[in-house]
């Protein structure tokens, strides 16, 4: 059953051309929706593909997501990164060149856990080509899913989404930043110049911004100096959250100008090796005006008995605490541990987010 709450319209960035046009006028645009309070939802690599798609095929997609979905559906917005297409074209080879190309009937998976939004913009999205990438689309868009970090016109895959949320604005950015050569339709470059530049003409136009990067190296729990940079620059640019994912395993977050940066959100629907591969967590973001953020990390796993995640408990659940408050004290940030979860909460220290004026755009449609 898909989330009942107010679900947002959504807007494409292909309006970015609009908004330059509209502030170049000589009409002074409405101020933006003033954001009070959010609650978002976030989690790491989701892959349909493989033995989890076999798995699917055996008991149905609800028993993949079943065991966490309420606290999914809690959320304003539910995000992950979907690193697999949802089509039945293109090249497929999932336990060999790790191409991966899921049922489309798996989109239920993400509708059951109550996603809003999912990041395209990952090294496998484009593995089975063009055509694979247009169904992909399409079943998003079928199943009311809203998609960034690719699009149906190529150059407008570094564009953002907007929701808008009881007359809060929130905006999203996805990217790939990855040493390998693979297709994406965002990637960051090399210095960092054009990524800047989108992620401030983003924020411009919206209360909240998050950015979403593929990034760092598998299985690593340090993010790399690459990866900080990156994360810094785009703080310095205006985003309000950054989230990571590729590493396939949990690093820690750091506070950046009172802003967090989740370098690494793990796997959240995978079929790797037992262990930290297999050890991620939920992050509730809770963001209130002029006090900042409350973050709640629950642990959960992957048994592979059955390829979807489930909440962690006794010595696994107190591991993944254990692991992730040690990585985030690495970074300079203090995690506190209780009742089974982890929690950072870092106030605004008086500063209020940042505002600026908008054109006013009724009603919202939306536009893949």
């Amino acid at each position: 059953m898909r989330k009942s709450k107010v679900r947002s319209q959504i807007v494409i960035g292909v309006l970015l051309a609009l908004w330059v046009g509209i502030a170049a006028g000589t009409d002074q645009p409405p101020a933006p929706p003033t954001l009070e309070e959010l609650h978002m939802v976030a989690v790491g690599d989701i892959m349909l593909d493989r033995s989890v798609g076999k798995k699917i095929n055996s008991n149905g997609c609800a028993h993949i997501i079943e065991q966490v979905a309420e606290q999914l559906c809690e959320g304003d917005i539910t995000f992950g990164n979907l690193e697999c297409a949802l089509s039945t074209v293109g090249a497929h080879e999932p336990f060999g060149a790790c191409i991966f190309r899921a049922d489309p009937k798996t989109v239920e998976v993400l509708v059951l856990g109550g996603f809003d939004i999912v990041s395209l913009a990952n090294n496998h999205t484009l593995n089975s080509g063009n055509a694979a990438l247009m169904q992909t689309l399409d079943h998003l868009e079928e199943a009311g899913i809203a998609y960034v970090g690719a699009a149906r016109e190529r150059e407008r895959g570094s564009h953002p989404t907007f929701f808008v949320v009881q007359d809060m604005r929130i905006g999203f950015l996805a990217y790939t930043d990855l040493t390998f050569a693979h297709e994406s339709h965002s990637k960051v470059d090399r210095d960092l110049t054009k990524m800047r530049a989108q992620v401030t003409q983003a924020k411009n136009n919206c209360s909240l911004l998050i950015v979403s990067y593929h990034w760092g190296e598998e299985y690593r729990r340090k993010p790399t100096s690459r990866q900080v940079q990156v994360a810094h620059a785009s703080i310095e640019a205006g985003a309000d959250v950054v989230l990571g994912h590729h590493p396939h395993i949990l690093e820690g977050v750091e506070i950046y100008e009172t802003r967090p940066i989740f370098y690494s959100m793990g796997n959240f629907v995978f079929d790797q090796r037992s262990g930290e591969r297999m050890e991620s967590a939920i992050f509730d973001l809770y963001y209130t005006q002029g006090q900042g953020w409350r973050i709640e990390l629950t642990p959960v796993w992957i048994p592979r008995s059955r390829m979807g995640p489930e909440y962690a408990t006794g010595e696994r659940r107190d591991r993944i605490l254990n692991r992730f408050k040690q990585m985030s004290a690495d970074l300079g940030t203090v995690v506190e541990i209780g009742k089974g979860r982890a929690y950072v909460n870092y106030p605004a220290q008086g500063e209020e987010p940042k505002t600026v004026a908008q054109p006013s755009r009724a009603p919202f449609k939306a536009v893949h």
